[in-house]
């Protein structure tokens, strides 16, 4: 199924080369097929990189059986963007239920539990030593990083006990993670963010069909970044040297 999904993302960044590329789906309940897959949609069909989740089952994403899969999108310079997904039912058990339905359901998704989840997703793989091993990896985070740019401070003094680790983790959020403003175009966030990440690392995104912003709310957005080099970088410059996009997508004029 994963395969049959990249060969018809293929078709549709063929017959619009200057519009779409294409992230690999991977089948990532099967590790080793899931490296081999992103390696067939880098060397054969021209993918840009994977979109994954934080975990399969109950396997997460920092166990070993992934390890190959990382070590496959460092050597090929694929991104590897961490998509929010629903808490487990035993997390949910705990933490999201006993409200209403709906509510419950909107706390451990859009409102809460998606985003905690990717974040600790990202962190367990700083934790586990994955960019040390992998140091050319590169992660992608959606909504402004998932909550971990919000939380640097704490987040960071988890480097006093992770004494395995090569560096602080300060320092692999702001070279290793870079962060999609997903649709969220409010100045505050964009000021927070680039208080502690710098602007090679934050990439402009709607999170379409979710969040459909109109040019007027993506002009105010971008009059807030002051210098026009770094409104360059964030609109389609860091986009199209992270997964790169070769001479065929510029900028976007409103």
């Amino acid at each position: 199924m994963a395969r049959d999904a990249n060969d018809e993302a293929t078709d549709a960044v063929t017959a619009h080369p200057t519009r779409l590329r294409a992230f690999a789906t991977l089948p990532t309940g099967d590790p080793q097929a899931a490296a081999t897959e992103l390696e067939r949609c880098a060397t054969r069909l021209g993918h840009v990189g994977a979109m994954v989740h934080g975990r399969a089952g109950n396997r997460p994403l920092d166990d070993d059986a992934y390890d190959d899969l990382f070590a496959t999108a460092a050597r090929l310079h694929q991104p590897i963007f961490i998509h929010p997904q629903i808490p487990s039912h035993q997390l949910r058990d705990a933490a999201y239920r006993g409200l209403s339905p709906q509510v419950d359901l909107g706390l451990a998704t859009f409102g809460w539990g998606w985003h905690m989840d990717a974040g600790l997703a990202a962190l367990r793989l700083i934790l586990r030593g994955t960019f040390d091993r992998h140091p050319d990896l590169q992660l992608v985070l959606g909504h402004w990083g998932e909550m971990l740019l919000f939380w640097m401070d704490r987040v960071d003094s988890l480097s006093g006990v992770a004494t395995h680790l090569e560096r602080r983790i300060s320092d692999y959020l702001t070279t290793n993670i870079h962060i999609t403003s997903s649709g969220m175009l409010h100045e505050r966030l964009l000021r927070h963010t680039l208080d502690f990440t710098s602007t090679d690392q934050v990439l402009f995104s709607t999170d379409y069909p979710f969040h459909r912003p109109d040019a007027a709310a993506v002009r105010n957005f971008f009059d807030a970044v002051p210098h026009p080099t770094d409104r360059s970088k964030i609109a389609f410059g860091n986009a199209e040297a992270l997964f790169p996009l070769t001479g065929q997508i510029g900028p976007v004029r409103t």
